[in-house]
Parts: C-alpha cells; sequence; structure tokens
C-alpha cells in the first residue's frame, strides 16, 4: 500500500504547485459572473421570508445555494428535520424522491434510484454511502443509528465517483452537525408517546475563551417497549433503547485559522424481529410446520406412502411422527400474517446492540482566496446481533451470535478556491481509507442436526436404535432425504447433535485516491463543469468455514488478498436562463470496490460500475411562490452486486447488467392569495431492468432468466405529498398544521421478481403511508409543542424479505405501526 501513498502524494503535489500561481494570481472579493440565482437566493425576501431553496449545501465541497448547484440533491434544516422529526433515512425516505430504506437484523440497505445494496457483515461497502461531518461511515450496521442535533441532511443522488472518500454508486447522504457558538444557547426536548416511548434530549453551547474558544455538548436518551407480541415466550420484541452523546470545541486561533474537534458515542439496543412470511418448497420438505421433512410426518400420512414403513413400525409411532418418536424437533407455529397482525412466534429472543464511537478533527486555513481543509477521524462500531433466522417457533435457524467490529481511520486533505481571475473555482483533494474488521458468526440448526442424526449420526453411528425401523426405510429415506440433502449414510439415530455452522473473517482495507473537480464560468450564465479521480483498494482477508455437519473437505482456512485500480469521473454544463430558472446536464461515472464473501473458502466478487447521464431543471418563479426542481437520468449499471441464496448459504456475486432511467420533481408552493400555507413534495418515476442471465433459485429447483425484471428495491413510482398551514394567534403565538402522505408502488426484494417456485412472498405490494402535526409556538418562541401521528392508516409493510433454502421459509422485517405522541421543546440564547 505503501506505493498507493507515494504516488498519491506525488500527484496532490504536483497539481498544488501547478494551481498555486493561479491562486496567488486570483483577486480578493465576490466572483466576477457569479449565478445571479445564487446572490439573489442569499437575501430574505421583504417582510423577512426566506427565498425558496435558499438553504447553503456543501454537497461539491463548496458552499453554494441549493438552488445553484447543478446536481439532484435535497437538503433539510434544522427548522424542517425537527419538525419532521427526521432523525435519519428511516425518515428521510419519505421526503426525498427515489430513497428507498431497507433494513434486516440491524444491517441497513439503501437504494436510490434503484441503485441499491442488499449486501451485508463485512462483505462490502455502502452502495449509498454516509458521511458525518465529512466523516466516511463504512459500516452498513450503523447506517441507520439515529443521528441528533443537526444543522441540516443533505442526499445527493447518482453516482459519486470524484468529489466523496470512497466512491458510490447510489448516492450519499452527508449529516451536517451544529457547531459551538459563542453566545450562551441552550435547548430541551421531551417526547413521550404510545408503545411506552419516551425520549429526552438537551444541549448546551458557549464560549469558553472569548472569541477563540467555544463548545458544544449534546445527549439524548430514547427507549421504547416493543410493537411485536411473541406468543412463544410472552414478551414483546421490536423495542429501542438508546443512549447518545456528542461534543465539540472550536477554535478560532487567528482571523485565517479554524480547528473544530469533535467527538460522539452511541450505544444503541433493539430488538428486531425476522417474520415468518410463506414456507418454500423445498425437495427435503422441510417447513417450519415439517422441520424434519419426512421424519416430522404423522404415522397415518407415512402409511400413504406404499412400502415405507412396515405395520409394525407404524403401530410402534402410534400417530405420532418418528422425530416425536425419538424426541426430537417438534413442529413450530409461524403466527399471522406479518401486515396484518404484530402477533409473532420466535423460538429464539432477538437482540441487537450496536455500539459506534468517534473523534474527528478538521483544520480549516484561509490562504486569501483558497482554503486548505485537513478532515483527520477515527471511528470504531461493533455490533452483537442475535435473531430466529426462520421468523418461527420452529429451530430451525438461530443466530447466537454475530459479531461484527470496524476500527476505520480516514484522512481527507483538500484545498478549494479561485484561479484564472476568478472565472474557475476548483477543489483538489487527497483521501485515505483504512479499516480493520473482524466478522465472527456463529449459526445454530437444531433441526439440521436431528436431520443428520436420523440419516447418520455423527456422534455415535454405532448406537443402538431405539427400535428396528424395517429395511424399506432405509433406502427409500436415503433417496428423499440423505442423499440430496446430506449426502451421508443412513445410520440409526444416536446422541443428536446440535448442527452448527460457524464462519468468520478479518479483513483489511485500505484505499487511496486524488481527485479534482472544478467549474468554470464560460459566460455569466454559462458554466462547464468537471472532475476526475483516482482510486486504489486493496482487501486482505483471513477466512475461516467451521461446521459439525457439513464434511470437513468443505472447510477452511484461508487468507485473500485483491487489489483495484479506478479512474472515474464527471462533466457537466450549466446555464442560467434567468435570475431564477437554471438547467444543467452532466455525465459520471461510478465505482464501486470489490471484494470477499466471508461465509466462503475461495469466492470473491468483482467492482460494479456506473455509467450516468442526468439532465436538470431548477427555478423559483411567480414572485417566490413556487420552487419546481426536475432532473431525468439513464443509467447504464454494471457488474452488479447482489446476494444469492443457494445450498445453505449466501454469497455476493455479480449480474451481468441493467439499465436504468427515469424522472424526479421536487416541488414548494407559498401561495400569496392564502398567507400561511405552503405545499410541497416530491416524486420519482423509474423504469429498471436487468439484462439476461440465468440464476438458479433458492430452492434449487430452477434455473431462471432474470433479463426483464426489475431491480432490487427500485419501485416504479414513489410520491411523497406535504400541505402545512400556519395561522397567527396574535399574543397566543402560532398554530402549524402539517399532514404529510407517501406512496411506494411494488417493491421487489430479490433479483427473481418473486418469479421463482414458491417465493411471491418477497413481493411487498403498493403502501401508503401518513402522518399528522399540530405544532404550538406562543408568542416567547422559546417553546414549542407538537402532537404528532406517525403512519395513521396502520399500513404494515416489509422493509426486507429474503428466501432461503436454510430457514425453509422467506422471512421479513416490517415496519412500524401507527405509532402518536407529544414533543415539548424549550430553546433558550443562541440555540432559538
Amino acid at each position: 500500500m505503501s506505493s498507493i501513498g507515494n504516488r498519491l502524494s506525488l500527484g496532490v503535489c504536483l497539481t498544488a504547485l501547478l494551481l498555486s500561481g493561479q491562486v496567488a494570481a486570483a483577486q480578493d472579493g465576490a466572483q466576477p459572473g457569479a449565478s445571479e440565482i445564487e446572490a439573489d437566493a442569499a437575501m430574505p425576501e421583504a417582510g423577512g421570508e426566506r427565498r425558496l431553496g435558499s438553504i447553503v449545501v456543501t454537497a461539491q465541497k463548496k458552499e453554494e445555494v441549493l438552488q445553484s448547484a447543478p446536481l439532484a440533491v435535497s437538503a433539510f434544516d434544522t427548522e424542517s428535520l425537527e419538525l419532521k422529526q427526521i432523525e435519519g433515512p428511516q425518515q428521510l425516505q419519505f421526503s426525498v424522491p427515489s430513497l428507498v430504506f431497507a433494513q434486516l437484523t440491524g444491517y441497513t440497505q439503501l437504494s436510490l434510484r434503484g441503485i441499491g445494496s442488499d449486501l451485508t457483515v463485512t462483505a462490502g461497502e455502502p452502495t449509498v454511502a454516509s458521511f458525518q461531518d465529512g466523516v466516511y461511515v463504512g459500516q452498513l450496521f450503523t447506517q441507520a443509528v439515529p443521528s441528533f442535533d443537526l444543522e441540516r441532511i443533505e442526499v445527493l443522488r447518482g453516482p459519486q465517483g470524484t468529489l466523496y472518500g470512497r466512491n458510490s454508486t447510489g448516492g450519499a447522504i452527508n449529516y451536517i452537525t451544529r457547531l459551538p457558538e459563542y453566545d450562551f444557547g441552550s435547548n430541551l426536548a421531551v417526547t413521550a408517546g404510545n408503545y411506552g416511548r419516551l425520549v429526552a434530549e438537551g444541549g448546551i453551547t458557549g464560549a469558553l475563551v472569548d472569541d477563540r474558544v467555544a463548545g458544544r455538548l449534546t445527549v439524548k436518551h430514547e427507549r421504547r417497549d416493543g410493537y411485536r407480541h411473541n406468543l412463544f415466550d410472552g414478551r414483546d420484541y421490536d423495542g429501542n433503547d438508546l443512549f447518545s452523546a456528542q461534543g465539540s470545541l472550536l477554535f478560532d486561533l487567528t482571523p485565517d485559522l479554524r480547528v473544530i474537534l469533535r467527538a460522539d458515542k452511541t450505544r444503541q439496543s433493539v430488538s428486531s424481529v425476522q417474520q415468518f412470511v410463506d414456507s418454500l418448497p423445498l425437495a427435503s420438505g422441510v417447513t417450519p410446520q415439517t422441520p424434519l421433512g419426512i421424519f416430522s410426518l404423522p404415522a397415518p400420512v407415512l402409511a400413504g406412502i406404499p412400502g415405507l414403513l412396515s405395520p409394525g413400525d407404524l403401530a410402534l409411532l402410534g400417530n405420532g411422527s418418528i422425530a416425536d418418536y425419538y424426541g426430537l424437533t417438534p413442529p413450530g407455529q409461524s403466527g399471522g400474517d406479518p401486515r396484518k397482525s404484530l402477533d409473532i412466534w420466535n423460538d429464539f429472543p432477538p437482540k441487537q446492540v450496536f455500539d459506534v464511537k468517534g473523534l474527528s478533527g478538521t483544520v480549516e486555513y484561509d490562504i486569501g482566496n483558497a482554503t486548505l481543509r485537513s478532515i483527520t477521524a477515527y471511528r470504531e462500531s461493533e455490533a452483537d446481533i442475535r435473531y430466529d433466522g426462520d421468523g418461527s417457533s420452529a429451530a430451525l435457524l438461530n443466530a447466537n451470535p454475530i459479531f461484527q467490529s470496524s476500527k476505520q481511520f480516514t484522512q481527507e486533505l483538500t484545498l478549494s478556491g479561485e484561479a484564472l481571475s476568478g472565472k474557475l473555482d476548483y477543489v483538489l483533494g487527497a483521501f485515505y481509507f483504512d479499516d480493520e474488521a473482524i466478522l465472527k458468526a456463529d449459526l445454530f440448526l437444531p433441526a439440521i442436526g436431528d436431520q443428520v442424526a436420523l440419516a447418520g449420526s455423527l456422534t455415535n453411528p454405532s448406537a443402538p436404535p431405539a427400535f428396528d425401523l424395517s429395511r424399506p426405510l432405509i433406502p427409500n429415506l436415503l433417496q428423499l432425504i440423505a442423499d440430496p440433502v446430506l449426502g451421508t449414510t443412513l445410520y440409526r439415530p444416536g446422541v443428536s447433535p446440535i448442527g452448527t455452522l460457524s464462519f468468520g473473517a478479518d479483513q483489511k482495507t485500505k484505499s487511496a485516491a486524488i481527485y479534482l473537480n472544478g467549474t468554470y464560468r464560460l459566460s455569466d450564465r454559462l458554466r462547464a463543469s468537471a472532475g476526475v479521480r483516482y482510486t486504489e483498494d486493496e482487501k486482505k482477508a483471513f477466512r475461516q468455514l467451521h461446521s459439525n455437519f457439513v464434511p470437513a473437505a468443505a472447510l477452511c482456512e484461508t487468507n485473500t488478498s485483491k487489489s483495484w485500480g479506478e479512474v472515474t469521473g464527471t462533466g457537466g454544463l450549466d446555464y442560467d436562463l434567468s435570475s431564477d430558472t437554471m438547467v444543467y446536464g452532466k455525465v459520471s461515472r461510478g465505482y464501486k470496490a470489490g471484494g470477499f464473501n466471508p461465509a466462503e473458502c475461495t469466492a470473491t466478487f468483482d467492482p460494479e460500475f456506473l455509467w450516468s447521464y442526468e439532465a436538470g431543471f431548477k427555478s423559483v418563479f411567480a414572485n417566490n411562490q413556487a420552487l419546481f426542481n426536475a432532473a431525468a437520468f439513464y443509467y447504464d449499471f454494471s457488474d452488479i452486486q447482489f446476494t444469492t441464496y443457494v445450498n445453505n448459504s449466501s454469497s455476493i456475486r455479480n449480474a451481468a447488467a441493467a439499465t436504468l432511467y427515469g424522472v424526479e420533481v421536487e416541488y414548494v408552493l407559498r401561495p400569496d392569495a392564502f398567507e400561511g400555507l405552503q405545499l410541497d413534495g416530491s416524486g420519482s418515476w423509474i423504469h429498471s431492468e436487468y439484462d439476461d442471465q440465468w440464476l438458479a433459485d433458492p430452492t434449487e429447483s430452477a434455473i431462471l432468466n432474470i433479463g426483464g425484471n426489475s431491480l432490487i428495491r427500485a419501485p416504479e413510482w414513489k410520491l411523497n405529498f406535504g400541505a402545512q398551514y400556519q395561522a397567527d394567534l396574535d399574543r397566543l403565538g402560532e398554530l402549524l398544521f402539517r399532514g404529510e402522505a407517501s406512496y411506494t408502488s411494488e417493491v421487489f426484494h430479490d433479483v427473481f421478481n418473486g418469479k421463482a417456485p414458491g417465493q411471491a412472498g418477497t413481493i411487498q405490494d403498493g403502501y401508503w403511508v401518513s402522518n399528522a402535526r399540530v405544532v404550538w409556538r406562543p408568542a416567547d418562541d422559546r417553546f414549542e409543542a407538537q402532537l404528532f401521528v406517525e403512519n395513521i392508516t396502520d399500513e404494515i409493510y416489509a422493509h426486507s424479505l429474503v428466501a432461503s433454502s436454510t430457514t425453509a421459509a422467506v422471512v421479513g422485517q416490517f415496519s412500524a405501526p401507527r405509532t402518536y405522541g407529544v414533543r415539548l421543546s424549550m430553546k433558550l440564547g443562541s440555540a432559538r
């Protein structure tokens, strides 16, 4: 990796030298030819009303007004985040076009414009990357850990192959926390709701040294009882318990030098459950109701199979099964329809605990018309995940535990500023990423252990039988169960082992990149942008696979290493049609590194690539009464990384290719004729389809062509609507009424689109989610009270759905039911 670092350092130095003369020659003051949209948007309207789209974003590593940024980006400021109670992607998906949130037992899987990920554990990076205060957050299980005390959130749609550390093909979400302030301020908020929900959060900021050092400290604690009642043990699951704290120090050392130190720590304990949706038609006949296949069938059914059992054997069984006779895995129950019932049957209690903490230091040095910025960060993340993998009370699969940890170091350097007499804005940067990740997974499969015991005891094959089964049983069961499933010899059952499968990986990832991005003003209205990035990724992994029911020849302990180097970039034009309207077009290339399957000995998967072609339109019109933004895109997606579930294991493969195209819109209306009224929303339409490729389905009973199928979690329609009215109550303050509704059309959760045998349950039908809020702010704006109802119609929908032969079922994780509550907040001083 030292060669990577040397080459990148040399590239940064050479580029900096080329630009240094231009930087020195650039003049101070406002940028000549600056966009009129940007200049106007920075000013409030008469009467103090903020101009639509005036939020300042840093999506391109420089400050610019949202409406002047020539790319598809959604942004939310503090006021909007608090009003909608947005803490992360689970709530963002109802305000951002084409964003889909999915989660399975703690692993978050996000999609933007149909480009998403169903990867888990250490295998690969997120397709939609997350950043906190400019620091890359690399683990899937950390992406949904709630954020708070935010200044804003920015959601960038499209491949990020130039400016952002760790390339991503789908997009990026930036969480920017609030900075310390020199004026004293404090805030406190308490939320209480159904299911025993209680949230308390507060913060304080102020000067530690006048005009030199300021500090900020915020804490949050949240707990909630479970949404779902387990009929197996009488307890409630799907609960939440979170404690989070973050602090920051701001040092203004000189007028030109600023240092920001940040620290954060979060511990979250949840009990997310997998729920049974449908049985798979496996050749073994295994289901939650018949966990040992034919061995679970009652004797009267076995009697209907000619020549299987003798009359004497049937008499020994009575009305029971072979499993009953030996006291092996009993039949399970699966509960009701997960979309209609909150009752579950889980024989193993789920619990997922996440510990996340980090330190970062940001140094900003103003050197005239350029700013040198360094972000150095270290983050540690741990996950302890336990769950019932089959979603029923049958003892088919329990994860106990899956432990994952990550120690991540990142360093990014950027030089941004002006050159060529103010005609060129540029960002020159270098990025380094070093991650050490550990995965240890222990899976217990009692039913498989019992099958092995019946079809050939691994512990004591010479143990005397409990009774003498007739000879015809041996060849028939050998044909039905042993040969195709276990590939072993049928013995009389002896001591029954619990089937175990353990795997692990110690993976080291290093990545380094240099990049350059610039915008050149060809005229007062026309600008050209271009960027290029070179990235080298290197991964090394030590993998282990152990089991007591898999032949020893299939087990392994191996070392694997692989590296990739890619050039990505972007280019485009944007043009001001007027002071309020801009059009743009751009082409960009995204890339995401390959990796290793942790539960396999030698398998690897390749990088995925995406070419994006996008045209957009941004406008504020009707004298600041309306905002309308639209973007159309065409994607050429290749070597797509996706997860397959075949032969009792999951593994990541590369699909051939796919094509996507679509349209997105965002709008805000504030008609002067109806003072206090606002209508807002967004929407997306996407067409997506895989190219031809033949794949085995999880039941191993069919080879299917996925050509023409829609991509995973790429709904054709996503529509978000909002309406609010603010009434002035004079001395009593103001009252705000807000309603929100979001529609998501049919979602496919696997590449087969539910067409594989018995797997229609992997489809989530279209659904609506609606919320309502009433906010009262007294004349003294220090206080606020909000009543809210979320998911008014009690719509239950699937976050994820998976078909697996190991669980003999389609299982899924489902959304929260209707919730309601009250939020009381107080802000003093600069926090107001």
